[in-house]
């Protein structure tokens, strides 16, 4: 891990720097479209931005597989394996880049001259259009870089190139947006940066990796295990990405934007953990093949440490963020923004989510993609039935509620592999761990609920979140402290090793 400690630090200072960016502008545009076209719009926006998230899924499958060949390969620095591995990838991107090509189009048409929305035709036609060249750009030449540069551990190059993406495509889509009204010219905007970043990245890569040989004999077998990995990706995409599309489909587009508010909030506090976390897994990934002894010891501490400060996080959202919703949609009256049923469900959505997330690390590590495909299907299903039946009983909530019953499913399939069938070890480990964290959560809920501070204004609001948030994030260290004392253990020896060298 010491050699690898300076990309941790450099990858750790980017994500934080790209995260503070993104939250920052993520809330801008939302509220002007609100403002500008109202919340039909905002849903048909939203709505798109969902299908082109699915749309990902094209890659998804060959994208992980490649991570998880590569672990090893980079991390014993066998070049030229890894070049067999990636030329492999090269060619799946190639062929992959056709068939998104040719579905972008369908679903230009589709949205554009099928479905009734208040945006005229030709527009939405060109708004899909661009909203697929980058991505188009990415399979055909930029893609395998990334991957590589992720297990390298050089995520901080793509999280700086990202954090000029996010200013400058904000602050150029919020003056376009102020100027003119053009949704054309808005989404033009942000696929000309987004080429440039692209282009940014893969010279870098170009340099970088100079031992990269994509004419290698392709190394198929190595990432042989896409199909079930796509099968990971897909139910992940479905747990992200089907709630806005049913919504919009059974309920109305206005319900779809109020779903989209209160995700926004949700997905950027998400990114900001993933991107955290992504930070030091390539090197986890790494030593999971190269130091097993080593890597049991520190799992143990990531999860108790990741588990808690999830629990943390979305304890404090749960408490403050009704309010903050009812402030950024202030004056927005086509719509009803503030559910406080709907805020739980997120929040209860998120902690499953994350609970579960370090084990299924370890699945990923183990490459056991193929043995857990069974659960990934099983969780879609699930997720998708039970929302669609849901949400004709109960609106946007049922769709959560759907969501939520398939994450209970996939955390214990998972939680079971990943211990039982890797890890060698007992269930109990994860279980420990969620249960007390489980416990304070519903603690802090019984001294205050969702709407405790509904419509306070933000400056009181802000007083009471620095005065309450001590004591509930204290309270969180001192409980996990008592009942999980190696793990605090083993990241102060970890820190006083550092601080000796």
């Amino acid at each position: 891990m010491s050699g690898k400690d300076t990309r941790i630090k450099n990858n750790l200072i980017s994500s934080l720097v790209y995260q503070v960016v993104l939250i920052t502008l993520s809330f801008l545009l939302p509220r002007l479209y609100l403002e500008n076209f109202g919340s039909e719009v905002n849903g048909v926006l939203q709505a798109i931005k969902q299908i082109f998230t699915y749309m990902c899924l094209l890659e998804a499958g060959v994208g992980l597989a490649t991570t998880q060949a590569l672990y090893k390969r980079i991390g014993e620095k066998d070049f030229e394996s890894a070049s067999a591995v990636l030329s492999a990838t090269n060619t799946y991107y190639i062929k992959t880049g056709v068939i998104y090509a040719a579905i972008v189009l369908v679903i230009a048409v589709v949205y554009a001259y099928l479905i009734p929305t208040s945006i005229d035709s030709h527009v939405l036609f060109f708004i899909v259009i661009l909203n697929a060249i980058p991505s188009l750009f990415s399979y055909f030449v930029q893609a395998k870089y990334r991957i590589l540069m992720e297990v390298d551990g050089r995520k901080y190059v793509i999280n700086n190139a990202e954090t000029i993406l996010q200013l400058a495509s904000n602050v150029g889509k919020i003056l376009v947006l102020l100027l003119t009204d053009s949704l054309i010219l808005i989404q033009l905007v942000y696929c000309v940066i987004a080429l440039g970043q692209l282009v940014y990245l893969y010279f870098y890569a170009k340099k970088r990796y100079t031992w990269l040989d994509l004419k290698a004999k392709p190394d198929f077998e190595a990432i042989a295990q896409k199909n079930s990995v796509l099968m990971h990706q897909i139910s992940g995409m479905v747990f992200n990405n089907t709630d806005v599309i049913l919504i919009s489909v059974l309920c109305d587009f206005k319900a779809a934007s109020i779903y989209a508010i209160y995700n926004i909030f949700f997905s950027q506090v998400q990114n900001f953990i993933t991107n955290i976390v992504s930070s030091f897994t390539f090197a986890l990934g790494q030593m999971f093949h190269t130091d097993r002894e080593k890597f049991d010891n520190l799992f143990c501490a990531y999860e108790t440490f990741y588990i808690m400060a999830t629990y943390i996080i979305f304890t404090l959202m749960a408490v403050f963020l009704l309010p903050l919703i009812q402030l950024y949609t202030s004056g927005i009256d086509d719509a009803q923004y503030t559910n406080a049923f709907l805020l739980l469900l997120f929040v209860i959505m998120h902690l499953l989510s994350n609970a579960k997330l370090p084990a299924n690390g370890v699945i990923e590590y183990a490459g056991a993609f193929e043995k857990t495909r069974a659960y990934a299907i099983v969780e879609m299903i699930l997720n998708i039935t039970v929302s669609v039946a849901a949400i004709w009983y109960m609106g946007i909530c049922g769709a959560i509620i759907g969501t939520i019953v398939a994450l209970l499913y996939r955390g214990i399939v998972t939680v079971y592999y990943a211990n039982k069938k890797v890890l060698g070890r007992s269930q109990m480990c994860t279980y420990k761990i969620l249960i007390v964290n489980g416990l304070v959560f519903a603690g802090v809920m019984v001294i205050f609920f969702v709407d405790a501070f509904s419509n306070v204004s933000f400056l009181k609001l802000l007083l009471y979140g620095m005065v309450h948030s001590v004591w509930i994030v204290g309270l969180y260290l001192l409980v996990n402290f008592v009942f999980n004392k190696k793990a605090f253990k083993t990241i102060l020896e970890l820190y006083r090793g550092k601080k000796a060298q």
